[in-house]
């Protein structure tokens, strides 16, 4: 604005409110020039830094292995087997071309970090600057898969993944959604039809809930919590039903974190296909068509 302020006074000076005008405007569209130049400038050290942390895998290992090590710390310092397992399973199928022994003796070292608070902040940081929300859910959903690895998510384990997400910058309705798909709702509680297979048609697509579907609108997750998922109110009108799930149904999209590996790819499959029977439940429930 500084141009604009610079050449509205020369024009007071020089001729009056008429070129008090003049030197606004002209003083606006150097501005304008200005400040495109400087978001052009911004935009390029984005995707400089994005390209650093999101284009090369062992930034991204590395730090996904902080977040873990920081979950797998908050449960009384303790590393069970399964949850082991579930970790090298992970790397193995979303790093297929990374050596997986050094990955764990890497993932041993950060477990033995003094300040595994300090260096998963640190991490959360980054994330929170340069990854896309998809990739943040993609994140999420490993933490949660990791938490509930051995059956059973401890209190503790799911605090450290809440306190991740806020250092992610991923607000806590977002959070509570996740929550509601992967520990209220885990695969062995069998509130989720698992034979439900309306959610993901591929090829880009938002939804595709009429090919093959064996779900149930009685089954599955009550309707309060189908609302929780979509994170909009039961008191919504339809309209903003609707909305709400073209909103989580994009962020969840599979095809936004295929980048990331098959496993993940897979993981935001599964949460999409929970999404959209969180929304047939509610469609069924409103008559909705």
């Amino acid at each position: 604005m500084i141009f604009t302020i610079i050449f509205s006074i020369i024009g007071l000076y020089l001729g009056g409110f008429g070129g008090l005008l003049g030197g606004f405007l002209l003083g606006s569209l150097f501005d304008g020039i200005r400040n495109n130049r400087h978001a052009k400038k911004a935009q390029q050290q984005f995707n400089k830094n994005r390209q650093k942390y999101y284009s090369n895998p062992q930034q991204f290992e590395e730090q996904l292995l902080t977040l873990i090590a920081y979950v797998a710390k908050a449960d009384n310092n303790r590393l069970l087997q399964s949850e082991f397992d579930y970790c090298k399973l992970y790397f193995q199928k979303t790093f297929p071309h990374s050596d997986i022994s050094q990955l764990m003796l890497k993932f041993r070292d950060i477990l033995n970090t003094s300040d595994i608070s300090g260096s998963c902040q640190d991490a959360c940081e980054k994330i929170r600057q340069y990854a896309t929300i998809h990739e943040k859910m993609a994140i999420l959903q490993c933490l949660f898969g990791f938490a509930t690895a051995d059956g059973n998510a401890h209190q503790q384990e799911l605090e450290a993944i809440r306190r991740i997400s806020g250092w992610c910058g991923v607000d806590n309705i977002t959070y509570e959604a996740l929550k509601m798909m992967y520990v209220n709702f885990s695969a062995g509680s069998g509130n989720f039809d698992e034979d439900y297979s309306g959610g993901y048609g591929g090829g880009g697509g938002y939804y595709n809930q009429s090919g093959g579907s064996s779900y149930s609108p009685h089954s599955g997750p009550s309707l309060d919590d189908c609302y929780k998922i979509l994170e909009v109110s039961p008191d919504a009108t339809d309209e903003e039903v609707k909305k709400a799930y073209r909103v989580a149904a994009m962020k969840h999209h599979p095809d936004k974190v295929s980048h990331l590996g098959e496993d993940v790819r897979k993981k935001a499959e599964e949460t999409f296909a929970k999404v959209n029977q969180a929304y047939d439940k509610i469609k069924a429930a409103r008559g909705m068509k």
